[in-house]
This record gives structure tokens, sequence and C-alpha cells, in this order.
């Protein structure tokens, strides 16, 4: 909103605020808006996708797992429950901002602490704090998927999978990098050398068969992709300014069928 003309396509100015970055991030050379522009374009719409995935769903529980700074529970207001799930002391992290800008609402939002890496379940911490399995719910997954193993993606699918009929997961993922335009291809491999040095390397690079193969695996009824192109169409093609998501992450979204209730 800060960069980009309107009509903006998520609004959100709260990111921000609870980041507390203060003036200096446009100083910052990884925020330099025209060669951030495809990776700007490409968060947006994966966010927007999912956020109208959950509003045409008519679910009343949300989760995002891998948070981070979504502000989805202060931005959106009714009856939808939203479970947010992340790393431990990311969490504690953003449960502290929250309270200080007093933009916490335990009532709609539980924040749920997992230690992936000790092998908790998401899905028993999110149904300790609150969700119910037996309710259509939408579990949203943005910009998780290449910090994660083929199998721990799996796992999660399938956790998702055994909620109630109805129930949509909403997941994106990155292409190897050789099928990116070549606009974007030199952004992608900064990318990937940045996580790795970062301690967080790139595990799963996944084609659209391949990521729809691993959802209907899992055993999800209905599974459809959105390619970086069809966000494009649904979002970006009356736009002027060469802000667009193509080359940028995928999405699967897929529906739970009525033969899995209930956690696994």
């Amino acid at each position: 909103m800060l960069v980009d003309d309107p009509p903006h396509i998520l609004d959100d100015l709260l990111g921000l605020e609870v980041a507390g970055v203060g003036e200096t991030w446009r100083a910052r050379p990884d925020m330099e808006p025209v060669r951030t522009r495809a990776n700007r374009a490409s968060i947006i719409a994966r966010s927007r996708a999912a956020e109208d995935t959950l509003s045409t769903s008519g679910a009343c529980q949300y989760v995002l797992l891998g948070a981070g700074l979504d502000t989805f529970a202060q931005r959106h207001k009714g009856p939808v429950r939203v479970f947010e799930i992340d790393a431990p002391a990311t969490q504690a992290w953003k449960r502290d901002r929250l309270v200080q800008l007093g933009l916490l609402d335990p009532a709609r939002l539980r924040l749920v602490p997992v230690d992936f890496e000790a092998g908790e379940s998401w899905l028993a911490k999110a149904v300790e704090a609150g969700l119910d399995p037996t309710e259509p719910t939408v579990v949203s997954m943005l910009g998780v998927t290449m910090y994660l193993t083929a199998e721990a993606i799996s796992t999660t699918l399938r956790q998702t999978a055994s909620l109630a009929a109805g129930s949509i997961m909403v997941f994106s993922y990155s292409r190897p990098i050789e099928m990116a335009p070549s606009e974007v291809r030199s952004i992608l491999e900064g990318a990937t050398k940045g996580a790795a040095a970062s301690g967080h390397p790139w595990l799963s690079l996944l084609t659209p068969d391949q990521a729809a193969d691993l959802a209907r695996e899992a055993g999800f009824a209905d599974v459809n992709v959105m390619t970086s192109t069809d966000l494009h169409e649904r979002y970006f093609a009356h736009r002027h300014d060469g802000l667009s998501p193509i080359g940028g992450e995928d999405l699967v979204i897929a529906t739970a069928g009525r033969d899995r209730v209930g956690p696994e």
C-alpha cells in the first residue's frame, strides 16, 4: 500500500506496525521497489487468494501455519475464529507486539506455539487450543513448503485432510528455478542463497503436478492448482504499473472429502 498505486490487492498497514521496523526499511537494498515487485506481488496475491477462499467457504475456523506477521485476525471482524501456528520463539515475540499495540483479542485469535523440530503435531496443539475438528476449517500454509521436506509437507497435508468434510487447504509452493521466467530467475537464485546462508535452506521446489499429487496422496477429494499466471489474471490483469506475481509462487487449493473426519 505504501509503494504501489491503488487499487490495492490487499489492504494491510498493520503488518508494518506489528513488525516495528520504523522508517529505515525503505533504505534496505532488499526493499528496492522495482527489484522486489514480482516477489511483493506474489506475497500479496497468495494471501488475498487464501482470504478469498475462506470468505467463500463459509467456514468459521481459519488456521494459519507459519503465520508470521499475518494480520487477518486484526483486519477482519466477524465470527471466524483464527488459530495462528508458529514456532514458540516467533509466536512469543508476536504475542508481545500484539499486546503492546492493543491488538490481541484472545476470544477471536488463538496463538498456538508448536515446536516442529521436537515432533509436535500442529493439529493436536490446535485442538487443545479450541479448534473443533468436526467443523469445516480453512487451513493456509503460505511461503512455507520450500523450507520443508516432501515428507513434512505430506504429513501436514494428511492432518488437514483428516478434518471435517468441506475443509480446505490452501498452500503455496515454489517451482524449480529453471522453470521461472528469465526476468525473475536471478531474484530466486539470490533468495535461495540467502535462505541457505541464514540456516533455513530451501528443501522442496515442486512442479505443479508434484504439488497436486502430494495433495491427492494425502487424501483430498478435490485438488486445484492456481498458478502465478492464474493469480495475475484474477487480481492484476487490469493494472498498468507492471505489478504482477507471474514467476512467483503457485497455489494448491484442496478440499477434504466426506470419508475423512476427525484428526489422525
